[in-house]
């Protein structure tokens, strides 16, 4: 038999924290992290280093807002941190995690439009061309959230989903170059073919 419980109501302001520290030197160019895709960048460019002193620091398991609209996100976005400890522009409002989460179970949650989405509605306001957070109103939402036993359950089968899924990206990018050659070749038979019967 399977145990369900049920989902608590949670305040996001006892699950999350502002975390506004500023990039001591501790972190170069190297650990720039770009929110949007979620990887170090290694396209990284400043005149002068002290400039990183203006980036927030971005630990493992922390999130942070994207005001950036799309067809996906109405009001922006929430993005996990699961790549490493870096540093991302101060346009972008950390948060950091106030009791122990399944980082996989967080990564999909705080990033889904059905569980965000009514959240960012009443806790953004537009700006000219993103969403700005309203960060006291966020705190003061509420979300339903499992138990961390609950979590870890999910965030696993999320991780399986994900390798199942990239190993199948993995053999159809494969198969592509493979097909798309052989089709070159009987392109080119059917060429000398046509010559060898004139």
């Amino acid at each position: 038999m399977i145990e369900v419980y049920a989902w608590e109501q949670r305040k996001l302001g006892d699950l999350y924290e502002r975390f506004n520290v500023k990039n001591d030197l501790t972190y170069g160019t190297d650990k720039v992290i770009s929110v949007a895709n979620m990887y170090f960048k290694d396209d990284v460019r400043v005149s002068d280093l002290d400039y990183l002193k203006t980036y927030n620091v971005f630990k493992v398991g922390d999130i942070a807002f994207e005001g950036n609209r799309s067809k996906r996100f109405a009001h922006g976005r929430f993005v996990e941190n699961t790549i490493g400890d870096g540093i991302v522009s101060h346009v972008f409002v950390v948060f950091r995690p106030l009791v122990k989460m399944d980082l996989w179970f967080w990564k999909y949650a705080i990033n889904n439009e059905d569980v965000m989405g009514p959240v960012l509605t009443r806790a953004t306001k537009s700006s000219t061309m993103m969403t700005d957070l309203v960060v006291s109103d966020f705190l003061n939402e509420t979300i339903r959230i499992p138990s961390l036993s609950e979590q870890n359950k999910i965030g696993q089968l999320f991780v399986q989903l994900d390798d199942l899924i990239a190993l199948h990206q993995r053999k159809l990018t494969h198969i592509n170059p493979i097909s798309k050659h052989k089709n070159t070749k009987n392109h080119f038979i059917c060429i000398i073919r046509v010559h060898v019967k004139r």
